[in-house]
């Protein structure tokens, strides 16, 4: 009876010993001092080194970029090519100065024909000062045939760019918003400069402008089966007229039998004028006005057909009011 009283006792004896045989845990291990200080130095070095999280940079960044785009829109101008006939220059003295309109951003270019239409080049200086009034060199400089010299070219306020030695084409740029300041072009063999004025800030630019002279360049020549005597007149809409741009008092008329890409008619009063590159052989034309790419404008009276002359081949063309 005594043995069965001691059982239970027994029994929860046995669990309290298998705790005590088992090994116990290591726990945490306690931090110190020192290493608080580490790790806040380590915190403290980490945020010097790159002072902003991943979120602010990119914030920083679109503020940057909107920063730098308004930078750009301030200095930068929008303009819009303007429609320009060519412009009539004279080496006669009196004459006026022509304008040309530029923009910033926009490069404007600057042909020169002669009387016949043929491309007067510019001329260039062997041993001549640099173009460009911040001292850079052309920009043909380094090029074949052009290491030596510059183009016989003056400016103020204006970078300028004949492409290479012989060339008939000057670009144009400003280097400022609004800047004035004046462009003296000297053409092979000229007897002075030609002298223009520079425009900018208006809003509209020249984008490709041809200067065609009165007088007969270097490579100056006849037109196959001219006329002697015939004037080649310089009123200011046949001029417009050669460039493509005809005056509000032309009427278009069509052309058939030739491609329209090869002439052009209008016409004013009893008068005629046909803008192409072949020759007219008939009618006879009263007047006529040369122009750059071998484009001729001739004046005649009215008549129902032309011949012209297309590389030695006659072709026939019938001349009408468009529909």
């Amino acid at each position: 009876m005594r043995i069965l009283s001691l059982f239970p006792l027994t029994l929860s004896v046995l669990p309290l010993a298998a705790l005590a045989q088992q090994p116990s845990q290591p726990g945490p291990a306690a931090t110190t001092p020192a290493d608080d200080q580490d790790q806040a130095a380590e915190d403290e070095a980490e945020h010097e080194a790159i002072p902003f999280t991943p979120e602010e940079i990119l914030r920083l960044g679109e503020r940057l970029k909107d920063v730098r785009r308004a930078t750009e829109q301030v200095g930068t101008e929008f303009a819009t090519p303007n429609a320009r006939p060519a412009i009539r220059v004279s080496f006669a003295p009196g004459q006026q100065t022509s304008l040309i309109f530029t923009t910033k951003g926009y490069p404007t270019a600057l042909s020169f024909v002669d009387s016949t239409g043929q491309p007067w080049p510019i001329a260039w200086n062997t041993s001549g000062n640099s173009a460009n009034p911040d001292g850079s060199t052309n920009c043909a400089s380094g090029k074949s045939g052009a290491s030596a010299g510059n183009p016989a070219v003056e400016t103020t306020g204006f970078y300028t760019c004949v492409p290479f030695k012989g060339s008939n084409t000057i670009n144009i740029e400003p280097m400022s918003l609004q800047p004035r300041g004046g462009l003296l072009v000297t053409l092979q063999n000229a007897p002075k400069p030609v002298s223009f004025l520079l425009i900018a800030g208006r809003g509209s630019y020249d984008d490709n402008l041809t200067v065609r002279m009165s007088e007969g360049g270097p490579n100056a020549r006849e037109p196959v089966g001219s006329r002697p005597g015939v004037p080649a007149t310089g009123e200011p809409y046949m001029n417009a007229m050669l460039s493509g741009i005809p005056p509000a008092s032309a009427v278009p008329l069509a052309v058939e039998g030739i491609s329209p890409d090869d002439v052009r008619a209008w016409r004013i009063g009893n008068e005629v004028y046909l803008r192409t590159r072949l020759h007219l052989m008939t009618p006879s034309s009263d007047s006529m006005e040369h122009g750059e790419g071998g484009y001729t404008l001739y004046a005649f009276h009215e008549s129902p057909v032309v011949l012209l002359s297309d590389a030695g081949r006659t072709v026939s063309a019938h001349i009408r009011d468009a529909q």
